[in-house]
């Protein structure tokens, strides 16, 4: 039987060339003699396939002069972005591929427990010589966050230490499959990272390499996963679904009359338990045409179904 031990060292030798180091150069103005001034910043990313597609955080990328992809044998190769996805926080990057580069395998991030063991690897505090290995357990599932780039849906949440330079890293589970991609830290917390769900940038990926492009469906609101003890704590009368947390002005929703803490349990008759869910079917739905959906939510005691056009 192998054991813990021997899984993990496995799982990081399998994936070791499929992680790669990014560096960024930004360009800020000095305030006071208004010089530019060159700066450096560090970010991770993961290959997806033998074409030089290389999937990393939007943030990290955002607004840079240029990009350089450090390989594990340390090959450094210009990158560019072929697509960014803000909502859930990804880019596509593509690049120049070396013989060293092994996709990794994207996993099913709908099939995770709460207290499974993960990994997350990556280049943190720009320490490029070999990839950083953290392991932890899965201590959330859902979460929904504020962050310097918007708010973020439907997170997975993991003590598994993700530092500066991890975002756009893979979080793994012992298959050495990824689960999720390392986004965020909370300044002042100890020991809790986040991480966007693979399947709800699967399709982001997959249009991104496509199109070179990604078109969204958009109705307009914020929300978080319903648990048992969050419908204990909050007296709601069901236990699973999406409760609306804000509703943009003017949006979809918020004409249709959606108002925050509405419950959403169903969208074209089908049961939703999560954001992630309810974003991931109305994209592929999108994707084949479709505009219009039905929405069953619950304010109060009263059940309503709702037409919106997206």
């Amino acid at each position: 039987m192998v054991s813990l031990e021997e899984k993990i060292i496995n799982v990081v030798k399998n994936v070791r060339n499929s992680i790669v180091g990014i560096v960024v150069e930004k360009v800020y103005l000095d305030s006071m003699f208004f010089e530019p001034i060159p700066t450096k910043g560090f970010g991770t990313g993961f290959v997806i396939d033998n074409n030089g597609h290389i999937v990393t955080a939007s943030h990290v990328v955002k607004d840079v002069e240029s990009i350089s992809i450090i390989s594990p044998e340390g090959d450094v190769v210009d990158a560019y972005i072929l697509g960014i996805d803000f909502e859930v926080d990804i880019a596509i990057l593509k690049t120049k591929p070396l013989p060293e580069f092994k996709p990794i395998k994207l996993g099913d991030s709908d099939k995770l427990n709460i207290g499974q063991i993960v990994l997350a690897i990556g280049y943190p505090l720009g320490l490029l010589d070999q990839p950083t290995v953290t392991m932890g357990v899965i201590s959330a599932i859902g979460r929904t966050i504020r962050t310097p780039i918007g708010i973020l849906e439907g997170l997975i949440q993991t003590d598994a230490a993700i530092n500066p330079g991890n975002s756009g890293g893979p979080l793994l589970n012992l298959d050495g499959e990824v689960i999720g991609i390392n986004t965020a830290i909370v300044a002042g917390a100890q020991g809790i990272g986040f991480a966007i769900p693979i399947n709800l940038a699967k399709i982001s990926i997959e249009e991104i390499i496509k199109r070179g492009r990604i078109e969204k469906p958009k109705i307009g609101i914020y929300g978080t996963d319903i648990s048992k003890i969050i419908a204990k704590t909050y007296n709601l009368p069901v236990s699973k679904g999406v409760l609306v947390i804000h509703v943009v002005p003017n949006s979809p929703a918020d004409i249709i009359g959606i108002k925050p803490k509405d419950i959403i349990t169903h969208i074209d008759d089908i049961e939703i338990q999560s954001i992630t869910q309810l974003k991931s079917y109305m994209f592929k739905k999108y994707l084949e045409g479709k505009r219009q959906f039905t929405i069953t939510l619950i304010r109060g005691k009263t059940r309503y179904k709702l037409r919106i056009e997206v």
